[in-house]
């Protein structure tokens, strides 16, 4: 699946801003001119800078333009998921940490939970996810579940901590992943969380369970990412159906 466009606007921007071609205190291209120079529509750039202003690098005021205001996200780590491919680049841009594996028999209320089959065997991987330069502030605790078959991942993911176990799986077994299905919702985190993730207990976070699930809408892999609310911040966009005449 290709990237949502103003992804990768939004993209470029940020890596142009990062690395100082847009220097915090300068304004932006114009809408038009930037328009021109990714050969995208005015929507498409909207929605690149409202993902910008989302992450805390800009701020837009009438008659004046859009000015960079950091060099960094703040708030945490933001991102825009819009594709299937938009999830492998937020993998690239962090490293795994396995903290541990766990090889079981899905009983009725961890099949339910998780939309596994009963008695079914599967393996789960438990990690970390660490953002360059900001290890003693974890962005999330992952468990990726799957069917034991796929047992060659778990070495797979130890080699290439900056991929999915979903891609990893693919690329090993020639499965192909077609649609993810996201589920988002508001927790409070433990104590074993909270230690993990160098956070307080109880604190606010959210938790995203995802089904990744092939052509047929078979299930491949299902993962369970708690993030600490003060370093995630998920956008996404909606666009209103054209009514038919």
């Amino acid at each position: 699946m290709n990237q949502a466009l103003y992804a990768v606007v939004a993209r470029d921007l940020t890596e142009s801003i990062v690395n100082g071609r847009y220097p915090v205190g300068s304004l932006l291209p114009t809408e038009l001119e930037l328009c021109e120079i990714y050969g995208v529509s005015r929507h498409t750039v909207r929605a690149a800078i409202t993902q910008l202003l989302n992450q805390g690098l800009v701020s837009r005021r009438k008659r004046v333009g859009t000015r960079v205001e950091s060099a960094s996200p703040s708030g945490g780590y933001s991102q825009s998921l819009a594709s299937v491919a938009d999830l492998v680049h937020l993998a690239e841009t962090q490293i795994r940490s396995i903290q541990r594996v766990n090889h079981f028999v899905a009983d009725i209320a961890e099949a339910k939970r998780l939309g596994l089959q009963p008695g079914g065997r599967y393996f789960c991987v438990s990690s970390i996810r660490i953002e360059e330069g900001h290890a003693h502030a974890p962005l999330c605790w992952t468990d990726v579940y799957a069917e034991q078959c796929y047992e060659a991942a778990i070495e797979l993911a130890r080699e290439h901590p900056d991929e999915l176990i979903s891609a990893l799986i693919e690329k090993r077994y020639g499965r192909h992943i077609e649609i993810v299905d996201q589920q988002v919702k508001a927790v409070l985190l433990d104590a074993e969380l909270a230690s993990s993730l160098n956070a307080e207990v109880g604190a606010p976070g959210l938790k995203i369970v995802r089904h990744y699930r092939d052509e047929q809408g078979e299930l491949v892999v299902v993962s369970e990412t708690v993030h600490p609310a003060d370093r995630f911040t998920l956008v996404m966009q909606m666009k209103r159906e054209r009514s038919q005449s």
